[in-house]
């Protein structure tokens, strides 16, 4: 009922892109989220970006039976700095330009922040800077539309696209079938308001859940009034709950286990195995 996937840059120990397609394929996944230059930074940067850069890869995880479901280009994309912004934004650019030589339906990235370092402010929940943001995703956007690939956002409480209200906004902003959400709904909840992470999964997907493309399953445990996360299975998570309303919604969609390392994949899987029936 689901097709899940791991981070590539979760799996450890794997010097080359053949490694990585083998221990995932052991696992018996068939999707990754790839971030080339958190798995292979030797390999991958801008400068690299190229046709056959991308078949290699394509071919190479195709080979053990893996699709690259996300191409993550995670990037400040408000960047206070102009010049900087530019160029991260070039650079995603470059990624949706290249995703359809990787074989990926999509470029992901979260929002980004006011601030350089991406820590926490107030600011980011003004009206200007949600303004700012509609801006580059619309830029975003139509590039994506030309390339034919899906830009995918991730909303966080920390970030200008802070909670179901701005995201709705932001489709009826950008109101484009090349623009899809990468629902995580750990990142939208805090240590008061946890026990309504299922209740806020279905009210996101039944206010706009025609534009959510994948879930982040992502675990986590309260300490110290934080939300410390952690591999599936060891944190509350209500992931049951969670799946059951994916499913209802959107059969087969990406699931991306986040923070689940190959150490404690086995043991994650096996919990979601009654889930994708």
């Amino acid at each position: 009922m689901f097709q899940y996937a791991v981070r590539g840059h979760d799996m450890k120990n794997c010097p080359t892109p053949k490694d990585l397609a083998k221990k995932i394929a052991h696992y018996q996944l068939n999707n990754v989220q790839f971030a080339m230059t958190k798995s292979f930074p030797d390999i991958g940067d801008l400068t690299s970006m190229n046709p056959g850069l991308g078949t290699f890869f394509k071919q190479t995880f195709a080979a053990e039976g893996i699709q690259i479901a996300l191409l993550s280009c995670y990037s400040n994309l408000i960047h206070p700095d102009l010049e900087k912004r530019e160029a991260l934004l070039t650079r995603f650019e470059r990624y949706l330009a290249h995703a359809k030589y990787f074989g990926a339906a999509m470029v992901a990235s979260e929002t980004g922040s006011v601030l350089p370092e991406m820590g926490y402010t107030e600011e980011n929940f003004s009206d200007a800077a949600f303004e700012d943001l509609v801006g580059v995703i619309q830029r975003l956007v139509a590039y994506a539309e030309k390339q034919q690939v899906m830009v995918g956002i991730e909303a966080g409480l920390n970030h200008p696209l802070y909670s179901l209200d701005r995201i709705e906004l932001l489709l009826e902003r950008v109101p484009s079938a090349y623009l899809g959400i990468i629902f995580d709904p750990t990142n939208l909840i805090t240590s008061n308001d946890y026990p309504m992470q299922a209740t806020i999964t279905e009210e996101a997907f039944a206010r706009f859940g025609d534009s959510i493309v994948c879930l982040h399953l992502k675990d986590y445990r309260i300490t110290n009034s934080q939300l410390q996360v952690v591999p599936l299975g060891e944190g509350c998570i209500q992931y049951q709950k969670i799946l059951a309303i994916v499913a209802r919604y959107k059969p087969y969609c990406y699931v991306v286990l986040e923070g689940t390392t190959d150490a404690t994949l086995p043991r994650a899987l096996a919990l979601l195995s009654a889930c994708n029936r």
